[in-house]
């Protein structure tokens, strides 16, 4: 899990928050809304849309941390281009950190798990 701070700049006058992310920032277990100091977290992870937006890491200063670890298996797959990616189960839903899984919600990595 990471912490970013989001960076767009938006149109309208939006306020940009603080999230707790994995690292493929496909879920996010909690936020800090704008103005306020404390994490609100969520009691399962939940999928995030990232397309559009800007981010920068920033160190967790809340000392927040993720105790359930995703339930099930994960398995390390090499991408076409030697790239290594993580694909794991939670619950029957398998997701992977590559970008187009994160842009798509499905890739090729998936498919190779599904055969093991």
């Amino acid at each position: 899990m990471k912490v970013f701070e989001e960076t767009t700049v938006w149109e309208t006058n939006t306020p940009n928050h603080i999230y707790f992310l994995d690292d493929s920032k496909s879920k996010m277990y909690a936020y800090i809304k704008f103005g306020q100091g404390k994490p609100f977290r969520f009691k399962k992870p939940i999928r995030i849309d990232i397309r559009g937006r800007k981010f920068r890491e920033v160190p967790n200063q809340w000392k927040f941390t993720v105790d359930d670890q995703p339930i099930g298996r994960t398995w390390t797959v090499t991408g076409s281009r030697g790239d290594v990616y993580t694909v794991s189960e939670d619950n029957g839903t398998l997701s992977c950190t590559c970008s187009g899984f994160k842009f798509r919600g499905q890739c090729r990595h998936l498919e190779s798990v599904k055969v093991v």
